[in-house]
């Protein structure tokens, strides 16, 4: 479903965000990521017997120079003066983060006059590892827990001790490297929650622009998206389902099971289970974008399938960049070993270098990885004796990986 200009708040952002010279479906998911972001746990719908906020953890992926870090300050040029709130440091460790949200209690009145209390976490980051520094599950397991909306998250810390947060919430948006998540997500990463949680945004090189000719910032309409993101940010109360809105729902997603289906076994693994919930936060975001009566209709609906689908659609080439990245990466971690041994005088066991790759790829692709170094003429076989494994030497005085 291709999406339709509506002239609301999110397509009002992207024509004011030209200038910031990225891509236009990144600026979409900025956009929709700031409405669903600025209601925090205020607005909700009630869904399977529970309330689901509109936060969401948008991953924007793409190679350097895509224009992620530029998505994310045309956001931060909106979203900051909106919305005040307090943003997660830009390189936090789990600890860090509980203390930050231990200090970060934000109290709102709603409109009849009844106190709220929330320990919020809010990621506003060009960079994923300076949130998630390397795979720590205990880390993951703290974000997935902001994310669902509990009553109250306990736990420990060294600087404040023992930790109640109260109505915890969390939204992230941050910008990550195929490389990255290929050397620090290992497989069984993608089976757990916080990669189901996530809206992986792919996209390609940017348009190449010149800088001389590129538009000026259109500052009326910067103030003008800033007042309108203030009034849905004081906003509360229950989003209503039109019937029309609902059926759609049905028949997609309950009848038919939410066509096309991401085949990419990642996927497969743990986010096509919860692809429902990702588009029950989109349909809020579009409702919020169209006003703010708190109503999702059919075309909020379409509009959500429509991006859903478009941005699971690329999702796949993830993959494939990961899969080139990866093997590229560990490529070089082989050579630089064997290249600092042979400066030594030394060959290296295969042994050695079975250990260094075992723990990111499979047996068969370990020894792939290491054959293909051979037959390159990057380094030689050294052979053992007996029944020892071979050893290995480089091939050439400053060989590069670019060779290959």
């Amino acid at each position: 479903m291709p999406k339709t200009p509506r002239g609301d708040w999110i397509d009002r952002f992207i024509a004011y965000a030209q200038p910031f010279n990225t891509t236009p479906l990144f600026l979409e998911w900025g956009a929709v990521w700031q409405l669903s972001t600025a209601v925090t746990r205020q607005c909700v719908s009630e869904l399977y017997g529970q309330k689901m906020a509109p936060n969401m953890f948008v991953l924007l992926i793409a190679a350097p120079g895509a224009g992620k870090s530029q998505a994310i300050s045309a956001v931060r040029s909106i979203m900051i003066p909106a919305t005040q709130f307090s943003f997660i440091p830009s390189s936090v460790t789990r600890a860090a983060l509980q203390d930050f949200m231990s200090d970060n209690q934000q109290t709102r009145k709603d409109p009849a006059g009844a106190f709220s209390i929330s320990n919020e976490a809010i990621a506003l980051s060009e960079e994923m590892q300076g949130i998630l520094p390397e795979h720590d599950v205990g880390h993951l397991s703290l974000y997935n827990e902001l994310y669902d909306l509990r009553s109250i998250y306990k736990s420990r810390t060294r600087t404040h001790g023992q930790i109640d947060l109260q109505a915890p919430y969390c939204s992230i948006i941050t910008g990550a490297q195929p490389a990255f998540l290929a050397t620090t997500l290992p497989e069984q990463a993608w089976g757990m929650g916080f990669m189901s949680r996530s809206i992986m945004v792919f996209d390609k090189q940017r348009d190449r622009t010149s800088a001389f000719k590129s538009k000026s910032l259109d500052h009326a309409a910067q103030t003008k998206l800033i007042t309108d993101l203030r009034k849905r940010k004081e906003l509360f109360g229950y989003f209503a389902w039109d019937s029309a809105a609902i059926d759609l729902y049905e028949t997609w997603w309950v009848d038919k099971g939410g066509p096309p289906v991401p085949q990419a076994k990642r996927l497969a693994m743990g986010y096509n289970t919860r692809r429902d919930m990702h588009f029950f936060k989109l349909a809020m975001a579009y409702s919020l974008a169209r006003g703010t009566d708190l109503k999702v209709t059919l075309e909020d609906v379409t509009q959500a399938i429509g991006l859903l689908l478009r941005t699971e659609d690329r999702m796949r080439f993830i993959f494939a960049e990961m899969a080139n990245t990866g093997v590229m990466v560990a490529m070089q971690d082989v050579l630089d070993i064997i290249r600092q041994e042979t400066a030594a005088g030394k060959s290296v066991h295969e042994s050695v270098l079975i250990n260094a790759l075992q723990q990111r790829f499979p047996p068969n692709q370990v020894h792939a990885i290491i054959d293909n170094l051979d037959k390159a003429q990057l380094i030689k076989v050294v052979e053992g004796k007996g029944a020892a494994a071979r050893g290995f030497r480089e091939f050439t005085a400053g060989a590069k990986l670019g060779h290959l």
